[in-house]
């Protein structure tokens, strides 16, 4: 019996050609190592730009035009109802991430990602207007619904970079798209500092110019997303009418937009054969068909038969997919030891780290750090150590070792920042000021918890995408980025109220070390370390039995899949055996 390629197989070979090509001389291995993939680099984007739109919150607090427009006509330094306007955007990803990450599984990812970036960007521009954002209530009504798109992209966004990826580069794939959000929060940064000290007498209203710049970013993503990257081969499999011909050709589409030649003179290459790394031959339906046995009988060449649902049959279908997902998430087979955990560790990091971001400026200012701009640039810039250690070692150490270690560093970090702080606050009251020394802690602590920070950040993005089978997998995400606006919601109300007092500051560092160390006792419950393991595409049935089986590939059961099958399968030529070793040693930078 012949045993055909699956996606993963595919994917695979991808990643051996396009590594084959990087071989050569060193300067053809630099100019190549620079050269990112289009469809890679759209996703890239696309989460930078939600940095912008979260992190340009943080600067229009700081600054004092922007507190007197809003907060009071009289006065720059009130800051009431700050907290309203810093929670909206969390509410809003809230309800985003939650709704779109349930229809993303049922509409696709990439039209969910598509509808989250243009909401972002339509948002961002209105909330710049004065015609449309005139007062503190109607900026904060453009701020939740910049916030609903913000939510929107994540789930779809980080299942593409997942699902698009093979295992052996999905730590740096998905690692990859992460640490764009560095990008997002220098480009804010940068921006913040060169726009603000154009009028350091605070007479404009350049806030709003900044607001505007601050969402280009996302149409620029959506026209990179639209133009460069496929819908995921695994939706059309996932869906209820398998459609291995649409599957089979986005694989093909992906394999062009990567520029890797594809030989159609030959119709497939087998498992068993030897690896031809100077071509590779398009993906068919029949090799798909091959692993999925199970509905074959019914859904093969099933686009061609179905009838088209009425409206209402659609949406009565969306519902229930949606509720069916739910049901799947919170079941047995998947709470105690995916969902739960996941969730824990979402709203633990989520509370730390957006409740520091949002209002580390405002900290800068009442610990009366010099130019405030500039340290914000560092706190930026201190990303790029996570992200390289998160690219480097995230797939030879494992997610759990990553994940722990990372967020006892954070915590760390902020615990001595906190006891800095205090100490200032003390000689302040005194009439002293902090010393220099005083102020280098203060900063190389900050960014120390933005290093280790990124490093969580990148992993559990990774871990969450592993852990959910391939059927519930945007869903998964939906509810765990949504309990993470939970913990970011809580977070601003909860900094708010603290920044009056005058520990505060120091108090606000504490309550977050200590909702970090609460978070890093969390992978310790989680079931499994996916760290180079393929995605799992098995469904979750009612049957525990059907779950753990994880170690077959894709959901075949050991009835399906007869001994010549799994025998063809695990035999595999030398030479492309040999070379997967080498790739997996080397951890090259990505596809």
């Amino acid at each position: 019996m012949v045993n055909y390629r699956s996606i993963d197989d595919f994917l695979s070979e991808l990643y051996v050609y396009k590594h084959r090509a990087n071989y050569g001389s060193r300067k053809r291995r630099l100019l190549r190592s620079c050269d990112i993939p289009l469809p890679l680099l759209a996703l890239c984007i696309a989460n930078s730009s939600d940095a912008t739109e979260i992190l340009m919150l943080s600067y229009l607090l700081a600054d004092s035009r922007f507190r007197e427009d809003m907060f009071s006509e009289d006065s720059s330094s009130s800051m009431e109802g700050a907290e309203y306007l810093a929670s909206s955007i969390f509410v809003g990803m809230l309800i985003g991430g939650t709704v779109l990450g349930f229809l993303s599984d049922r509409i696709g990812r990439r039209p969910a990602l598509l509808l989250g970036l243009l909401t972002n960007s339509v948002a961002g521009m209105c909330s710049s207007l004065p015609i449309f954002a005139p007062s503190f209530v109607s900026l904060t009504m453009w701020r939740f619904v910049a916030g609903v798109g913000i939510g929107a992209t994540v789930p779809p966004l980080f299942t593409l970079a997942s699902e698009w990826s093979s295992k052996e580069v999905r730590g740096v794939f998905v690692t990859t798209v992460a640490s764009f959000w560095m990008v997002g929060s220098i480009f804010v940064s940068s921006l913040a500092w060169c726009l603000f000290q154009l009028d350091p007498m605070h007479e404009l209203p350049i806030w709003r110019v900044f607001a505007a710049t601050c969402a280009l970013p996302s149409l620029l993503g959506a026209w990179m997303v639209y133009n460069y990257v496929p819908e995921s081969p695994r939706f059309y499999l996932a869906a209820e009418k398998r459609d291995y011909e649409l599957a089979a050709k986005t694989c093909n589409q992906m394999a062009l937009l990567l520029n890797v030649h594809l030989d159609h003179e030959k119709e497939s290459t087998l498992l068993g054969a030897a690896f031809d790394h100077r071509a590779v031959h398009p993906l068919t339906k029949d090799e798909l068909f091959s692993h999925h046995q199970d509905n074959a009988a019914n859904n093969f060449n099933s686009s061609e038969n179905a009838h088209s649902p009425t409206n209402r049959a659609k949406l009565n279908q969306t519902i229930n997919s949606s509720v069916d997902s739910l049901r799947k998430l919170y079941s047995s087979q998947l709470l105690p030891r995916t969902t739960l955990p996941l969730q824990l560790l979402w709203f633990c990091l989520s509370f730390a780290t957006y409740g520091i971001t949002t209002w580390i400026n405002t900290l800068f200012v009442e610990i009366q750090l010099e130019n405030i701009y500039f340290n914000s640039f560092l706190f930026a810039l201190s990303s790029l150590p996570g992200n390289i250690v998160s690219m480097v070692y995230s797939d030879r150490y494992g997610r759990k070792k990553m994940l722990i270690g990372s967020l006892i560093g954070a915590a760390s970090g902020l615990v001595v920042f906190a006891t800095t702080v205090y100490a200032g606050s003390r000689q302040e009251n005194d009439g002293q000021s902090n010393t220099s020394m005083q102020t280098f802690v203060i900063v190389v602590c900050a960014c120390a918890f933005q290093a280790f920070g990124t490093i969580s950040w990148n992993t559990i993005d990774i871990i969450t995408a592993e852990m959910f089978p391939t059927n519930v997998r945007s869903a998964g995400m939906g509810v765990c980025t949504a309990t993470g606006r939970l913990g970011g919601i809580l977070s601003q109300c909860v900094n708010a109220k603290l920044i009056v007092d005058d520990t505060g500051a120091a108090w606000i560092l504490v309550v977050a070390s200590i909702s970090l160390l609460f978070g890093a006792g969390m992978p310790l419950v989680l079931d499994r370390d996916m760290t180079m393991e393929e995605l799992r595409d098995d469904a979750i049935e009612d049957s525990t039995d059907c779950c753990c089986s994880r170690k077959h590939k894709d959901h075949l059961s050991d009835e399906e899949t007869d001994m010549p099958q799994l025998q063809l399968q695990s035999s595999r030529s030398l030479e492309y055996q040999s070379f997967q070793q080498e790739v997996e040693s080397n951890q090259p930078f990505l596809l």
